[in-house]
């Protein structure tokens, strides 16, 4: 599990300092954090603050991205077993899938995020992709950040 303090999950300093940075540049780490915290809200795990539903509505406006994005999120919420998808959102990460994989290679920084704070855990092909992943310019770990910033915000952890 990841860092703890007081029962909640904790970033890492380098991944703090790399969230800052990511928010520097157009909020970018911001943004990519709100799709994360609406799956966590779905599930009960968190509660996005105004600000965050405000966004995310404006990044649904924006041809539905933020939604595409939270299905990555919630993938991976499904796969630890904390919560089921809808048949729509099934049908939208098959369809991801369909190109070359995109949707499943942009959920292995979600779920490393999520195995990193103990909700569920990489399977081996997930954790060789993601290794990769890192190894181009650590792309991996920098789309891990905002799920790990946004665990911060969980409110509670599933049970074991």
């Amino acid at each position: 599990m990841g860092l703890m303090k007081d029962g909640k999950y904790q970033l890492k300093s380098a991944e703090a300092f790399w969230y800052v940075l990511g928010c520097i540049g157009f909020g970018a780490s911001y943004l990519a954090k709100v799709p994360v915290k609406k799956a966590l809200s779905e599930v009960g795990m968190s509660e996005m603050t105004s600000a965050e539903s405000t966004w995310y509505l404006i990044e649904n406006i924006l041809f539905g991205s933020g939604y595409l994005r939270k299905i990555l999120s919630k993938k991976a919420l499904s796969k630890a077993g904390v919560c089921q998808m809808t048949d729509a959102e099934n049908i939208w990460f098959i369809l991801s899938c369909i190109c070359f994989g995109a949707g499943y290679f942009s959920s292995l920084p979600v779920k490393k995020g999520f195995s990193d704070a103990g909700v569920g855990t990489m399977t081996q092909a997930g954790s060789f992709w993601y290794v990769l992943q890192n190894i181009g310019f650590g792309y991996g770990y920098f789309k891990k950040i905002p799920v790990a910033k946004a665990l911060t915000a969980v409110t509670a952890f599933p049970k074991s």
